[in-house]
């Protein structure tokens, strides 16, 4: 099934408006997946009987993915995409804001964060070669310093794994020690540790240079990895690196979490809570804490100031 013609529009007013590849492949497969289900529920889809629907349809679409067990995460994101289409089409003052999910977040608690012992832990069996089976010592060398770089920006910095899929090469200046993060939403500038610096360097240069990502280009930073030809992905269709994906970088934390003993279900969230929590302990401004972690609400920081206080 394609999208319907309407909503090619609006993804099409999307890439107008300059959003990032990623975020309108997200939007592609939230608002696909809702008129699918959309066709079961109602007999046809058209622009007109789109815009009859009414708040309970969504409603309704929404009970159905809870009853999938689709997360809190995946309910506000479709619940935005929605809005989004909807908003486009100037329907908000009859359907209204979509929420996905009332469900309040919950309390953190030390489950959510990992110590600076378990980050250096991890840090150290990334290095090694510890648990690695005969096969993947003949494939770990190539992806030692990548899988190092992206767990360095997520633990050191906050980064989110959203913001370490969507870096290009435009955006890390390795001879001032930057990064650029860009979102949807707005943009910061970080600076990097000259050691940490170091590391994503070595990971790029030691790409062939045939596969390797172009300075200041918008070939992403982090690639795939072929394993069979023990090669970086180069995709000859558009001419550049083929950008990792968010379940390689998920699944490559759960193997280098479970390789270096921690508990296994530490996530990327683990990372940016324990990084947003120290600098709330070194006396950071709530306006630097916003700027810098790029948060669109105080409500995640105030989660974290809440733990800090009980």
């Amino acid at each position: 099934m394609e999208l319907p013609i309407f909503a090619q529009q609006f993804v099409a007013h999307l890439q107008e408006s300059g959003r990032k590849t990623s975020t309108i492949t997200m939007y592609k497969h939230d608002l696909l997946k809702f008129f699918e289900w959309l066709s079961k529920y109602k007999t046809a889809i058209d622009g007109e009987i789109w815009g009859d629907l009414t708040r309970e349809d969504y409603e309704r679409y929404f009970t159905y993915l809870k009853e999938k067990k689709s997360s809190e995460a995946n309910l506000k994101r479709v619940a935005s995409h929605l809005n989004g289409l909807i908003k486009y089409y100037h329907l908000s003052n009859r359907i209204g804001t979509l929420k996905g999910t009332e469900t309040r977040q919950r309390d953190l608690t030390t489950e959510d964060f990992i110590t600076d012992e378990e980050a250096a832990a991890l840090m150290a069996s990334i290095q090694s070669d510890k648990g690695l089976t005969d096969t993947q010592l003949t494939i770990y060398p190539y992806l030692r310093y990548r899988n190092l770089s992206m767990v360095i920006l997520m633990t050191e910095y906050g980064l989110t794994i959203d913001e370490v899929v969507s870096i290009n090469m435009k955006d890390i200046n390795f001879a001032q020690n930057t990064l650029t993060i860009v979102t949807d939403k707005n943009s910061r500038l970080i600076d990097l540790n000259p050691e940490d610096k170091k590391i994503i360097y070595k990971y790029v240069m030691d790409i062939p240079e045939l596969n390797r990502p172009r300075d200041y280009s918008e070939d992403p930073l982090f690639i795939s990895f072929h394993a069979k030809k023990l090669v970086y992905w180069y995709d000859y269709n558009i001419g550049k690196p083929k950008r990792i994906s968010l379940k390689s970088i998920q699944r490559m934390i759960e193997k280098e979490v479970e390789r270096s003993g921690l508990d296994h279900n530490v996530r990327p969230t683990h990372f940016r809570n324990s990084c947003i929590l120290k600098k709330v302990k070194e006396g950071w401004s709530n306006d630097s804490l916003i700027s810098y972690f790029g948060l669109t609400s105080r409500h995640a920081l105030y989660r974290i100031k809440r733990y800090l206080k009980n």
